[in-house]
């Protein structure tokens, strides 16, 4: 036999379905490397749109008590109702500084973004208390 047939023939048993498997590897190996990016990023997306939302609430319950609450208590009429009207104002000022997208995003994220804020705006209520 001649060389160059002995190595034809290796190329087309050996080297030809080698290759087909080290394709299948790659291709395997940059889809994982894709989902991979993909959930960082969505983590990342996540992480930013919280913390976005947290200041929001901090800032939001902070401004409350400055122009609604402090004024009322110094009157002695903070009752319960004036405290579910602090509560609507609070949120309604959250809401009207997150952009659709954020709103959409962390509808999506938390499941029901009214109730997150709503307890978001009780938690940092109790912190600014302290």
């Amino acid at each position: 036999m001649e060389w160059a047939v002995i190595i034809n023939e290796v190329f087309t048993v050996v080297l030809i379905p080698l290759l087909g498997l080290i394709t299948k590897y790659v291709i395997e190996f940059l889809h994982a490397k894709r989902e991979e990016a993909k959930s960082k990023t969505d983590n990342d997306t996540l992480k930013k749109y919280i913390d976005m939302l947290d200041a929001t609430i901090e800032r939001a319950v902070i401004a409350t008590n400055q122009t609604y609450v402090d004024t009322l208590k110094e009157k002695g009429e903070f009752d319960l109702e004036a405290q579910k009207e602090a509560l609507t104002k609070t949120y309604q000022a959250v809401m009207s500084v997150l952009n659709l997208e954020a709103v959409n995003y962390l509808d999506e994220a938390v499941g029901d973004l009214k109730s997150y804020i709503m307890t978001g705006i009780e938690s940092q209520v109790n912190i600014q208390k302290r």
